[in-house]
């Protein structure tokens, strides 16, 4: 006989205490060694903010680290900017961390 267990996904902010939050928000906020800064759009590759969600983080899917930064993003913790790129030579759009907003 077979049973069904219900399937219960795995809770994105889960296992993510203030201290580690708040490494990665000053991880971002740091931008690139570069200078360019990170980025909270889809397509984003080497600027992708959710990378170093991932990277402190490393039992979150890419999806949950994407989900992670568009939270912030949604509610001011990471605030988008325009700056000039000096690697790209253009203007960019960029993510800076609203201090007053970080966990606590």
């Amino acid at each position: 006989m077979q049973t069904v267990e219900p399937w219960i996904p795995p809770d994105t902010w889960g296992d993510l205490p203030s201290d580690l939050l708040n490494r990665i928000l000053t991880e971002i906020d740091a931008g690139l060694p570069d200078g360019d800064r990170y980025s909270d759009a889809a397509s984003a590759k080497n600027r992708g903010a959710w990378k170093i969600v991932i990277k402190h983080a490393p039992n979150k899917t890419d999806h949950q680290a994407r989900e992670i930064i568009k939270t912030w993003v949604k509610n001011g913790v990471l605030e988008s900017r325009d700056y000039w790129s000096t690697v790209y030579n253009k203007d960019l759009t960029g993510l800076w961390v609203n201090p007053v907003k970080r966990p606590s």
